[in-house]
């Protein structure tokens, strides 16, 4: 005789949220059941990360409910969720760069850092890393990983902090900035996971990687479950989930390229062996490259020590350094390229609201045309999810990102330096930001484009450069084998 058929592992029902009077999430429900990997899709602004803060405790539901083997979960209360059983790793790093992986380990299960078995802690570590067969040096400083190893730290932090008995682990964009290689890595990890009896919530905006993980899929839209069920077909989920989207191919630029705008020089130190390359006006050159390469130096190198690096097409106080052509899209949004507590219209008008027509010639001011300015710019890089007076903090990821694009771009910089710009971003958004990419090229700015994707880099690029161990050269074509096969240290074929 079968017994009582046991609850699903999560059950969301009647959820909603709103922001400023703006639905976040409308009536949501779905149902998860143990030991599978289940993906969360929807386009940026859909409502997912919501949906995950709600689930992981960090914010309170206006209505509905959340349970966890049938027992409900208290709202806004991550202590609750994490005694659930409940592990998250957020799309934008929750690390203190100043301590040790260990130490950012124990502070993620709620311990304090006084009389601690540290040994003991770096052990599990080691073990939680090796199942997700990675290596991991627990006594590394966060600030000096690179973004991919913090994103392996995430992780395992995530997997400690329930103990090693975590029953539902939510991961947000966990592959953003993995290599294919890593994902490859990660994969197997996760359906092992659920092998054993973890639930994993995947959001992912990469539909390949959500065909090779997850049987089952829920699929949000403005706030509302539009599909809930066994995955549909890759086409089926982008039309449910963003509309028609046409390809983003063949955007590498016909024209010759223009006067020289970037120049790198015998570039040394930090890692990097004797670097040297051009961008021109009128041309995408792009730097495909593993994590960890070479990247973070050679753009301190650029943005920072001008003695190797010159920009002979532009104006002096354009250059680097006094950069008001400059367009500078940074791979941290969050620390690098917003203040998070400051409005829209505020950020927007960052590095121009001493300039005509942002204030006069006497410093006052015009506090309306920065509102009609980001008025302006939300409308033409459609930015959901708030207004001029929203904190850049209240948007989703991949609306922060919009909000990063549009103040870099509008300005017609002639260089633009952009670095993973459609990480976090769904398939719609990610084209527009490649589109507006190719553009500026072709509007005769010089883009110097560093991006773990390197079918969207294929899509831009002019010319083709490959770092490893900190060496740079030319890809000898446009094949993505051989450039594959450079990215991983194999000789030209």
């Amino acid at each position: 005789m079968n017994g009582p058929v046991p609850p699903p592992r999560i059950a969301v029902a009647g959820v909603s949220k709103s922001y400023a009077g703006i639905p976040a999430l409308d009536g949501v429900d779905f149902q998860v059941p143990a030991g599978v990997v289940h993906g969360i899709l929807g386009e940026n602004g859909a409502g997912k990360s919501t949906l995950m803060k709600i689930l992981y405790g960090l914010v309170r539901p206006e209505s509905g409910y959340v349970r966890v083997d049938g027992v409900d979960l208290p709202g806004g209360s991550p202590a609750a969720a994490a005694r659930a059983g409940i592990g998250m790793v957020h799309q934008h790093f929750a690390l203190v760069d100043d301590l040790t992986v260990v130490d950012n380990c124990i502070l993620g299960a709620g311990r304090g850092l006084g009389l601690v078995d540290r040994a003991a802690w770096a052990a599990r570590i080691r073990q939680f890393a090796g199942r997700l067969q990675w290596t991991i040096d627990p006594q590394a400083r966060i600030a000096d990983l690179g973004v991919g190893q913090r994103q392996r730290v995430e992780i395992v932090k995530a997997l400690l902090a329930g103990g090693g008995q975590t029953r539902v682990l939510i991961l947000d964009e966990p592959t953003a900035v993995l290599t294919p290689q890593e994902v490859d890595e990660l994969i197997p990890a996760l359906e092992a996971l659920a092998a054993g009896g973890t639930t994993v919530l995947f959001i992912s905006h990469k539909l390949h990687e959500v065909e090779r993980l997850c049987p089952t899929v829920t699929i949000l839209r403005r706030g509302r479950v539009v599909y809930d069920g066994p995955r549909p077909e890759r086409d089926a989920m982008t039309r449910l989930m963003v509309g028609e989207v046409p390809p983003v191919l063949g955007l590498h630029a016909t024209a010759s390229p223009g006067e020289s705008r970037l120049e790198v020089r015998n570039l040394e130190g930090g890692g990097l062996h004797d670097l040297s390359f051009t961008v021109r006006a009128g041309e995408v050159v792009a730097v495909a490259g593993v994590d960890g390469n070479g990247q973070e130096p050679l753009i301190r190198a650029i943005l920072r020590d001008a003695r190797a690096v010159t920009t002979p097409g532009l104006a002096p106080e354009d250059r680097l350094g006094g950069i008001r052509r400059l367009g500078l899209i940074p791979d941290d949004r969050q620390h690098e390229a917003l203040v998070l507590p400051l409005s829209l219209r505020d950020n927007l008008v960052l590095k121009e609201h001493r300039r005509f027509p942002f204030a006069t010639s006497w410093g006052w001011l015009r506090l309306g045309r920065w509102r009609a300015h980001a008025v302006d710019l939300l409308t033409r890089y459609g930015v959901r999810g708030g207004g001029p007076d929203t904190p850049a903090q209240d948007l989703s990821g991949g609306n922060q990102q919009k909000v990063v694009i549009a103040r870099e771009l509008h300005r017609n910089p002639g260089l633009i330096i952009a670095v993973n710009p459609t990480r976090g971003l769904d398939l719609a958004a990610s084209a527009d930001v490649l589109r507006a990419l190719a553009a500026a090229r072709d509007a005769g700015a010089a883009v110097l484009l560093i991006h773990h994707d390197l079918e969207e880099l294929l899509a831009v690029a002019d010319r083709v450069l490959v770092l490893f161990g900190g060496r740079i050269r030319e890809a000898p074509s446009r094949e993505r084998s051989a450039i594959a096969g450079l990215m991983l240290g194999s000789p030209t074929p």
